[in-house]
């Protein structure tokens, strides 16, 4: 069944779409375990796009779209290799805008760097027409093209540009577009900020970045932001909270590293536990209330989907998380919301609509913080949703506080932003759990053998906050990934592996 038509604003928990007898169905209260995994920069379309049962305006099933660059163009197809995009398009705030309304302003910024920690920065008013209007979404190719020549100091060829037009199927994609079928899939759920990574995760943890659109100004920032956010008020609340990682690849929880504060390392270092005990916690019906999993982000083997990561590693990891949640004797009292921080300059069709200012902060680059980004897939899986319901309604990451805040009573808003987001009520639909446990068929993937280890964009801004933590020069730390691993395990980790609080913060 599908849930289409309006959605809440804010106020009392709204409950929409169909439950058995019609009527609504409260099952949200019944909800005690909150596991939220949230991967890395995809857009609706490019992974969720050619679902048979969602609206044929909301995907690009059976449309033709060209997108067009310097001296050709890229129509949209079918992804025949499982890390395209391939390189990494641009995700910045810049790249944004020429993404969405497909120029460069002034045209000198073509083929600068998007980030002002690069020289030659572009320059205001940072490729925003003085008119915005609707954005016409097809300048993804053409910012693909600049990016390429910045990253790779020469042209793409024509071959090359055929990566931005790349789209995921059931086929390629199978375990996304299966829990999207088996659950609830959000055909209009857009990230908070039209730019990167670490604004938009701040976002989804405070409702709000402080102003900050740069993930290089947010990483350096990072430890002096003093906003209150979801890890405070459930403390505050004594609502049992954990952070799930792989310690022996990652090391550190990235949002630990860049995310948590210096204030809160004490409370980081007793809340985070390893990639095992998730299964273990899971398998004894043991989860706490709320539980953030994360996928690999710094180093090989990569899980976030991130591109140019091979999307079957990120498939396996979040199949293994379906399976110890639906697997665990707590099913029927857990959720599991599966996200994305931002849409990575991955094509979307549907232009990001306004949205509440969220604070007072003065926007990095002159932007106000009154739209939002672009769709990313979400889908929320739970014994208490029906099979194939889509909600078509506006959502956005800001939901998610909004949601936990009103399940657990953690107080008012911290934001106008997550004060105005709608609830994901709306995808609790049943009022009797189902008796079937749906199954995830994996694809066949092994990561390449002899693969030299690869540090990811995050993982190097990762690194220099943790040099920052601990005194170091941030320009002095290993740049390689074995290196850097070492580096982490020496500063974080104590001789049984486990994360300790550096000696120099004790």
């Amino acid at each position: 069944m599908a849930s289409r038509g309006a959605g809440t604003s804010g106020g009392k928990l709204g409950r929409h779409g169909p439950s058995p007898g019609g009527q609504e169905s409260g099952a949200i209260e019944r909800i005690e375990h909150w596991v939220v995994v949230m991967l890395e920069n995809r857009s609706f379309d490019n992974l969720l796009g050619n679902l048979p049962h969602i609206a044929a305006a909301d995907g690009v099933r059976g449309r033709t779209t060209e997108l067009p660059y310097p001296g050709g163009s890229v129509r949209l197809h079918p992804a025949t290799r499982f890390w395209d995009p391939d390189p990494d398009p641009g995700e910045a705030w810049t790249n944004v805008n020429v993404q969405l309304w497909n120029q460069y302003l002034p045209g000198s910024n073509a083929g600068k760097a998007a980030y002002a920690a690069y020289a030659p920065f572009m320059e205001p008013p940072f490729n925003v027409p003085p008119y915005p209007g609707v954005p016409t979404m097809d300048g993804f190719a053409l910012d693909y093209y600049w990016n390429f020549v910045w990253w790779a100091g020469r042209k793409p060829s024509p071959e090359e540009m055929q990566a931005i037009g790349s789209m995921y199927t059931p086929a390629t994609a199978p375990v996304m577009n299966t829990l999207a079928e088996e659950y609830a899939v959000f055909t209009h759920w857009h990230c908070d900020v039209p730019t990167c990574t670490s604004p938009n995760r701040l976002f989804f943890f405070a409702g709000a970045s402080g102003g900050r659109l740069d993930n290089e100004l947010v990483y350096n920032l990072a430890w002096t932001v003093e906003a209150r956010n979801l890890f405070d008020l459930l403390e505050a609340k004594g609502v049992p909270w954990g952070v799930y990682y792989d310690r022996r690849t990652q090391i550190v929880p990235e949002c630990f590293i860049n995310l948590g504060g210096l204030r809160r390392i004490e409370s980081f270092a007793s809340h985070t536990h390893t990639w095992e005990e998730f299964l273990q916690h899971a398998a004894a019906g043991a989860l706490p209330a709320f539980s953030w999993v994360e996928p690999n982000l710094l180093f090989d083997p990569l899980t976030d989907y991130h591109p140019p990561t091979d999307i079957r590693a990120g498939e396996a990891f979040l199949a293994a998380v379906y399976d110890a949640v639906r697997s665990s004797p707590a099913w029927e009292k857990t959720a599991l919301v599966i996200l994305f921080d931002e849409h990575g300059g991955c094509y979307d069709h549907v232009p990001p609509p306004s949205a509440p200012i969220p604070d007072d902060s003065k926007g990095d680059l002159g932007f106000a913080f009154d739209r939002l980004g672009l769709r990313v897939p979400a889908i929320v899986v739970s014994p208490f949703t029906e099979r194939q319901t889509v909600v078509a309604d506006p959502f956005r990451t800001t939901s998610v506080l909004r949601t936990l805040r009103d399940r657990y009573d953690l107080g008012p808003p911290l934001t106008r932003r997550d004060a105005s987001a709608p609830s994901l009520e709306v995808a609790f639909n049943r009022r009797s759990p189902r008796t079937d446990r749906p199954t995830i068929v994996r694809q066949d993937y092994r990561p390449a053998e002899g693969r030299p280890l690869h540090l990811s964009e995050i993982g190097e801004y990762t690194l220099r906050n943790a040099a920052r933590i601990v005194g170091h020069d941030p320009g002095a730390v290993p740049k390689d990934p074995a290196g850097s691993m070492t580096f982490l395990r020496k500063m974080f980790t104590g001789p049984d592996g486990s994360l300790r609080v550096p000696t120099r913060w004790r």
